[in-house]
């Protein structure tokens, strides 16, 4: 496992990101997941990212906000 930040992920063979570990969800998402929830409004946002209080922040914080 590698870690960007405190957040961990799965690199595949060229050391990107094919997986994170979401401090959302405390749990693997792609990457892809993390890009759409960014792009969509928030109430289209899935329920599952947004269940703990400050979930507006920990994304906000996330190193792989950007990624």
């Amino acid at each position: 496992m590698a870690f960007l930040g405190d957040v961990e992920y799965q690199p595949d063979a060229k050391g990107t990101a094919e997986a994170v570990k979401c401090p959302l969800v405390d749990d693997w998402i792609t990457p892809v997941d993390c890009m759409e929830n960014q792009a969509i409004k928030e109430q289209y946002i899935p329920a599952r990212f947004k269940v703990k209080p400050d979930w507006k922040e920990i994304c906000s914080s996330c190193p792989f906000r950007d990624y």
